[in-house]
C-alpha cells in the first residue's frame, strides 16, 4: 500500500484537477492519499477546490487524510471570533470569500475600508464575516473544522509546515506543525530516522527555465510549489513526483 501526499493548493482550482487527473492512473484502492493543507487564499477558486477534494474523498475507495494549514487555522479564528483580523490582513482571504459569496467579498470589503486602521488598533472591531460563513456550505464548514494537524505511517510523518527534531510527534507544537515556528533548524538540520514530508514553505527546486519540482532530501520531502502556479504529489515508498500543468492565472 502506498501513500500520495499532496502538496500546497491556494485556490488554483485547475492545477489541482490536473494533479488529482494525474495521480488517478497510479492509484490502487488501497492507497492513501494526504493533503498537506493551504486548500485556500491567493488563488480565485477555493470553493471549487474544496468541492473536488470533497468529490475525490467520497469516490476514492482508500484513505483520504487532510490536514490543516495555516491559512485555515487563521479562517477559523475569524469563523469563531469576528475582532481576529489576521487572516484577511495577511492571507489574501478575499480570494476566498469572493469565491464563495461575491456579495460577500464587496460587504467586508467595505467594512474593512471603513475600519482603516482600526483593523490593527481596535481588539475589540468586529467585521460582518458572518454573511462570509453563512455562504459556506456546512459540509465545507466541517472540513474546516475537522481538519488534523499530522498524519503518520509506516513511509513517513506528514505536516503542514515543520517538524522540530527536539521533540518527539507527540509533543509538536502547532506553531511548529502550521506555521514552522520554533522548528529546531528544520528542514535542513533534520537527521530523524522518519521520513517527514511538508508543504508551506515555498522551497521547491528550480530548473533552467524556472519549472519547480519538490524537493527531495535523504530525511524530508517539501511538497510547495504553489507560488509557482503548480501543484505537487509524491508517492512513498518509490518517491515518484506528480505534478500539475502549471496555471498562473490567480493571485499571489
Amino acid at each position: 500500500m502506498a501513500t500520495f501526499a499532496v502538496g500546497d493548493i491556494h485556490g488554483n482550482h485547475p492545477a489541482l484537477r490536473d494533479l488529482l487527473d494525474a495521480i488517478r492512473p497510479a492509484l490502487s484502492n488501497d492507497d492513501t492519499v494526504v493533503f498537506l493543507g493551504d486548500y485556500i487564499d491567493r488563488g480565485s477558486t477555493s470553493k471549487q477546490c474544496i468541492d473536488t477534494i470533497l468529490e475525490f474523498a467520497a469516490a476514492h475507495p482508500g484513505p483520504t487524510v487532510c490536514l490543516g494549514g495555516n491559512h485555515e487555522d487563521w479562517m477559523m479564528r475569524s469563523y469563531r471570533d469576528h475582532t481576529a483580523h489576521s487572516w484577511l490582513l495577511s492571507m489574501k482571504g478575499f480570494a476566498t470569500i469572493g469565491s464563495y459569496s461575491a456579495d460577500a467579498e464587496i460587504v467586508l470589503r467595505a467594512a474593512a475600508s471603513r475600519a482603516g486602521t482600526g483593523l490593527y488598533a481596535d481588539d475589540a472591531l468586529r467585521l460582518p464575516y458572518d454573511m462570509f460563513f453563512e455562504a459556506m456550505p456546512a459540509a465545507h464548514l466541517q472540513f474546516f473544522d475537522t481538519l488534523r494537524l499530522t498524519y503518520d505511517d509506516p513511509h513517513g510523518i506528514y505536516v503542514h509546515a515543520a517538524f522540530d527534531p527536539r521533540l518527539p510527534l507527540s509533543e509538536q507544537t502547532r506553531d511548529t506543525l502550521l506555521f514552522g515556528r520554533n522548528e529546531g533548524g528544520f528542514p535542513e538540520e533534520y537527521r530523524g530516522a522518519r521520513l517527514v514530508v511538508y508543504g508551506h514553505r515555498n522551497d521547491p527546486r528550480l530548473d533552467a527555465d524556472g519549472w519547480p519540482s519538490p524537493r527531495l532530501a535523504e530525511h524530508t520531502i517539501g511538497l510547495d510549489t504553489s507560488h509557482h502556479g503548480v501543484v505537487s504529489a509524491v508517492r512513498l515508498p518509490d518517491r515518484r513526483v506528480f505534478q500539475s500543468g502549471r496555471h498562473l492565472g490567480h493571485s499571489r
